[in-house]
Order: structure tokens, then sequence, then C-alpha cells
């Protein structure tokens, strides 16, 4: 037969009632079980022969069986864990919350045979076997506080150490309740070696001619003036100027003809090799170059300055996820200053106060940036490269002004309009090549200044020098090393 012990609910509401009466003068706790001068006795778990203590398994039973008959059970917090009296000597506990109560059990004379401290939590004994068979070479400890899980331990790596930490959150299904305190046995450093070759070619070709001359038809004068703006490029930009001169004696005065012809070719390269070294886990920037002025409204009709970064930048974060995986998230970028995306802010017209004449007041201009951005995430073996962006751009602009129907006569048409070419090609490659890297000596390092030494005034002035060679080191013969290395030698 099932039931529970309820006396304990009656003998306290039978103490209440004497307290409030005043029969029976109120005790202080005492954080033990004591026996007082009075004779009072107060027991409060834990502390003397009959106490013993219980993990129990969230929503799990434990059988308590005692060495005689019980007749009250009291839970201190029975929404936690609830006790079921089978038979006098034989009591279920289970499991309801996580959490920590205690449990008295007394016999038909009120003498204690039981305290029972109780601490519930979650059953890990699953997740530690999935643990044995997913991860079987990480030694993994798992504890329970509460409500939450503690991951204790050594993995190998990163990757190790997430899927320990993923299993976790989908068993208690929040990621908060997962305490991890892992520690990877190989946290490696991450060396980021980022190429970068931009090759710009330019082609610029311009054949104008410009004609103005007076005839005169009939005793009436006309004027004739045909001039070329170079529309692609806005004017002449140079090359060969020519100018002849007609005249006639008739109807004809005069024809001026001037001749501009150019062409021109450009090559601009640009080549960028920054070198990075991070933690693995942890974000790391380089940036070679500078910044420049921009002018911002900052109210009230007052104007600030803020300064905006260009050049060469990297930023990247890597992961180690195993000796031959290296997880990258890159981001690179190569900007420049440009005066044809700048902005010019126009001056304004004032009076001189000492010359009383006006005069204008010159503007600024805000140069402008030409970027080229690349933002991925890669996954790489130490030295292996990977081409992560590229661009192949043609630009090509053509344009022919001249006079209408005349500019189209076979011959005779070329003296009546002007053409002017533009061609811009850019070819941009960027290589990212990640190393893991330790720690090494300073004896095995170098730097661009070994070695140097200033040249003296005699070497300067006599044969031209700027450093002198009796400084420079001399260079390694060692064959085991594979460029490109080392500084600027000639």
């Amino acid at each position: 037969m099932m039931f529970t012990i309820k006396k304990w609910q009656k003998s306290a509401a039978i103490l209440t009632a004497l307290l409030m009466a005043g029969l029976v003068a109120p005790v202080a706790l005492a954080p033990s079980a004591a026996a007082a001068s009075d004779g009072v006795r107060i027991d409060t778990g834990g502390t003397n022969q009959t106490s013993r203590s219980l993990v129990l398994p969230l929503n799990k039973m434990a059988v308590v069986e005692l060495p005689r008959d019980v007749s009250d059970v009291v839970v201190a917090q029975p929404d936690k864990v609830e006790a079921v009296v089978r038979s006098p000597r034989k009591i279920y506990i289970i499991g309801m919350e996580v959490g920590q109560t205690n449990a008295f059990f007394f016999d038909n004379k009120g003498r204690e045979i039981l305290n029972l401290e109780i601490r519930v939590e979650r059953d890990l004994d699953a997740l530690s076997e999935v643990y044995s068979r997913i991860l079987p070479n990480a030694r993994l400890q798992v504890e329970a506080v509460n409500d939450n899980i503690i991951l204790r331990g050594v993995v190998a790596n990163n990757s190790e150490a997430q899927q320990a930490f993923d299993i976790a959150v989908r068993y208690v299904g929040d990621p908060l309740l997962v305490m991890n305190m892992l520690t990877i046995r190989e946290r490696g450093q991450v060396m980021l070696k980022v190429r970068i070759v931009e090759m710009q070619r330019r082609l610029i070709k311009q054949l104008g001619i410009d004609s103005n001359g007076t005839a005169v038809i009939d005793n009436n004068v006309f004027d004739l003036a045909i001039d070329n703006s170079f529309a692609v490029n806005g004017s002449s930009l140079g090359g060969l100027n020519a100018a002849a001169r007609l005249a006639a004696n008739g109807n004809l005065r005069r024809l001026d003809l001037n001749f501009d012809a150019f062409e021109q070719m450009g090559l601009v390269r640009v080549l960028a090799e920054p070198n990075i070294t991070a933690v693995s886990g942890e974000p790391a920037s380089f940036l070679a170059g500078g910044e420049f002025p921009v002018p911002a409204a900052s109210g009230l009709g007052t104007t600030s300055i803020e300064f905006k970064k260009y050049g060469v930048g990297l930023g990247f974060t890597p992961v180690v996820l195993s000796k031959g995986r290296i997880n990258l998230k890159i981001k690179t970028e190569v900007s420049d200053l440009s005066a044809t995306t700048g902005v010019t802010i126009g001056g304004f017209i004032r009076t001189n106060p000492d010359t009383g004449e006006q005069e204008r007041v010159e503007g600024f201009t805000v140069p402008g940036l030409n970027v080229r951005t690349a933002e991925t995430t890669v996954e790489l073996p130490s030295g292996g490269s990977l081409a992560m962006a590229g661009l192949l751009q043609e630009n090509i602009q053509s344009a022919v002004e001249g006079l209408p129907g005349l500019k189209d006569v076979a011959v005779l048409g070329q003296l009546f309009r002007s053409n002017d070419f533009l061609r811009n090609e850019t070819e941009l490659v960027i290589i990212v090549t990640p190393y893991l890297v330790e720690p090494t000596h300073m004896s095995n390092l170098s730097s661009p200044d070994d070695g140097f030494k200033s040249a003296s005034d005699a070497e300067m002035v006599l044969l031209g020098k700027l450093e002198s060679n009796n400084g420079m080191r001399p260079q390694s013969t060692d064959r085991n090393l594979q460029g490109p290395l080392g500084f600027i030698i000639d």
C-alpha cells in the first residue's frame, strides 16, 4: 500500500499556536545539531550519525531502505524531490527538478531514523557516452552544477573543442548553460602571407584639327571656326602641335589649320606582400598607408575634421581546426588617393577690406579613393596557397567629333573631325598562404638594418655611397633556405 505521511504539517500547526499563546518560547536555530543547557536540541541535517547524502539524476528514482519502520517523512522542497512511501521500511525518492534539498525520516516515537541531503542534477552518463564515441581521443570530464554543465579536460585542437561545446549545447538546449573550460593541446599560431599584384595599362590616342578663317563672298565677310574638345579626355594632353595658314586674293581671304596629334602608353605595377601572425581564434589587422583629412559637419555651422585610412590593409582571423586544416576569415584592401573621384568644395566672393575690390576665396578639394577590396572565408593547409580574388577589367572610351556633314566627306572629311581614344586595362590577383609557426631565438631572425653602417664622408664624397660595405653582413650559405628571402640587396 502506498501512502504519504503528513503528520509534520499537524505538528507545525500546533507549535505555531503555542508560540502565539506564549506557552512556548522561541528558540534560535544553531548551524548544527547540538544540545543547549536548557535541553533544546536543533538538527539541521548533514551533521550527525544518521546523515547521508544522495546525488539523484533528474527524472530518475532512488530506493531508500530503512532499518526500522518509518512514521513521518518530511521533504523541505517537495517540488524538487518527491518521497513516496511504499512500505514502512522502503521509500522511493524521485528527482523532479534540478536543485538541492533535504529530507528527514522519523519513527513512531519521533526519533530520527535518517536525514538525507539530496542534490538533483542532470544525468550526464548519456552525454559522456556520446563523447566517448564521437571524440575518443579527447580527455573530457563533464560536471553538473545545478542546471549548468561544465566541460573540462584536454582536446587536440579548436575543431574538437567546438564539437564538444556544440554537443553539450544540444544536450541542455541553451548555450548559456554550458561553461567551456577545455584546454587545447595544440593552440597554434598562424602567419598569413598575402601577395597582392596589380598591373594597370593605359593607352591614349588623340588626333584633332582646329580651323578658323575669314571668307569674303559678294562683299560679305564670313568667319569660320571649328574647335575640338577631346570629349573623352577633356582637353589636349600634348604631343605634336602643327599649324598651317592658307591665304588667297580671291573671295577666301585666310584659313588657319591647327593639328594636334598625341599618343601615350602607361604602365603601373603595384606589389604588396603584407605578413602578419596571430594566435588561433584571435583577430589581427595590418595597415601600410596613411590617413587623409575629410571635413565633416558637426552642427551649429561648425566643421570638424575626420581622418580616413588608405593604403594596403589586411585583417584576418585564423582558426586551427587540425594540423592539415586552417580556417581563415580574411579581408584585404588596397586603396590609393585619386583626384578624379574627389570632391571640390567651392569658394566664395568677398570684398577686400583694404582695397574695396571683389576677390574670390578659393575652395578646397577632398580627394577620393580608388579601392579594391576582397573579403572571404577559406580553409587551407599550412603552406598551401590559394588565389583568393582576381580581377580583369578593361575600359574603352572613344569619341569622334566634327562639323556635321563635312566630317563624313571622304579624304577631306579628316580636316573637319577629331578623334579621342582611351583604353584602361587592369589585372589584379590576391594570393594567400597560411603557415603554422612557432617562436624561435632572436638570433635566428633578421631585420632590414642588420649589417647597415653609414658611409663615411670620404666614401660619400669620393665614391657617392650612402652605406659602407664594411658593415654588410655576409650572406648565409645555408642551402635549406627557400626564397624569396631577405631585403633590398644590390
